[in-house]
């Protein structure tokens, strides 16, 4: 059993050495809804409710819950996202409708939990935190091709210890991995707009990593309803050196803090109702928070791109309520039901630059199951659909001043092998 273990655990680790290639795009803003096709059954919802050993990526006090365990799962993610402006004259952006044309992606992760005692356990995570990929082959402002293309790769080891029999405190190393390119921004390469007009656009795939840590905890409130609780600051990466003069303060991206307050409320031992606020501080990072604004005759308003606080997307902090309901039908089998929605993090007055980034979407519906399929094994799927989201405005006087919509709505579907032993 020993040699199987291992032999589990390096295919795993090997498998996700895939992770940095594979391309992401958005749902909660551009984080994942979940880390684990249990919890995405359930909207995202798994705070207070440890089903898996993914459960880390939310909750690291959780593994103290689930025992030795390894989960390997893989999402395929459709998200249709695109464009619209009005005007016939040479306006920018260009004048049309448009859709991005790379509308799928494989998002996998790995997850392993191990008790070393009755009170400490250990894990290991693999996952893609986030994203965002748009590629237009009409370019908005006027180039060939147009788009960008972001990927987070987490790696998480957590070390949880359990108090009495149903409370537990986890604390999470994380290592974090980014690539990032951005093509068909020739309008903006020059001094008027970039602190460094060579490194704004077309400089192929720049990384970035960086260190960080997340804390959670489990508690009961009283037998049948628990509390889960997790945060983690915002995690100082380095920059991407390549694009120093499109993003703020020299190309640093750094990933948010964020945080998560649930509940977990199991009125039979068939029912369990999961509840979890998040909340996403996009605002704290300026290449993500900072606006863009233009004046009357075209030039800049704020800082540069590139610069100290220069401009950005202008993204906002977000509130995300997630709702999960599951059913245990028999004792193989268990089914699920959730929903989310979040705020919007784009202001109407910031299109222009998001026709890059139109992380719009604010409802999702999912639904899932997990089946035994022999002894200690389980096989969990499930689907989520983003509600289609517009956002609409219009483009700053100087380049027309004519009506513009981002658009986007999503499909996904992954399915998860489990082993405890």
């Amino acid at each position: 059993m020993v040699s199987t273990k291992k032999w589990a655990l390096a295919s795993a680790v090997a498998a996700a050495l895939a992770l940095p290639a594979t391309a992401l795009a958005t749902t909660a803003g551009y984080f994942q809804l979940g880390y684990s096709t249990i919890s995405n059954g359930m909207a995202g919802a798994s705070a207070a409710l440890p089903q898996d050993s993914m459960i880390q990526a939310t909750n690291p006090a959780g593994i103290a819950f689930v025992g030795s365990r390894l989960d390997l799962g893989v999402a395929g993610f459709w998200p249709l996202r695109g464009y619209s402006a009005g005007g016939a004259g040479p306006y920018f952006p260009k004048p049309g409708s448009y859709g991005s044309s790379t509308n799928f992606f494989l998002i996998p992760h790995i997850g392993y939990s191990q008790r070393l005692s009755h009170d400490n356990y250990v894990g290991l995570a693999m996952y893609g935190n986030g994203g965002m990929n748009t590629n237009y082959h009409t370019g908005p402002f006027y180039d060939a091709q147009t788009g960008v293309d972001l990927t987070q790769m987490f790696v998480q080891a957590t070390y949880a210890r359990r108090f009495l029999r149903h409370d537990a405190i986890g604390l999470s190393l994380i290592y974090a991995y980014q690539r990032f390119s951005a093509d068909g921004l020739g309008a903006f390469a020059n001094a008027t707009y970039s602190s460094s007009p060579n490194n704004m656009t077309g400089n192929g795939v720049a990384t970035s990593d960086g260190v960080g840590v997340k804390v959670g905890a489990q508690v009961q409130i009283f037998p049948g309803l628990n509390a889960g609780f997790a945060f983690s600051p915002r995690m100082t990466m380095s920059k991407f050196s390549q694009y120093s003069g499109l993003f703020a303060d020299g190309g640093r991206f750094d990933i948010p803090a964020n945080g998560v307050v649930g509940l977990a409320f199991e009125p039979t031992d068939r029912q369990a109702i999961a509840f979890d606020f998040q909340r996403i501080f996009y605002g704290d990072v300026p290449a993500i928070a900072d606006p863009t604004y233009f004046t009357s005759v075209g030039t800049l308003a704020t800082p540069a791109f590139g610069a100290t606080n220069g401009s950005g997307f202008g993204w906002q902090d977000i509130d995300v309520y997630k709702i999960g309901y599951q059913y245990r039908v028999t004792r193989g089998t268990t089914l699920r039901a959730g929903f989310a929605y979040n705020n919007e993090p784009i202001p109407q007055n910031q299109l222009l630059l998001n026709l890059l980034a139109p992380g719009v979407i604010q409802r999702h519906v999912t639904v899932g199951f997990t089946t035994r399929v022999a002894r200690h094994q389980d096989v969990s799927v499930a689907a989520m659909y983003g509600l289609p989201e517009a956002l609409y405005g219009t483009t700053p006087t100087a380049f027309g001043g004519q009506s513009i919509k981002i658009d986007m709505h999503e499909y996904q579907l992954e399915a998860n092998w489990g082993w405890k032993f």
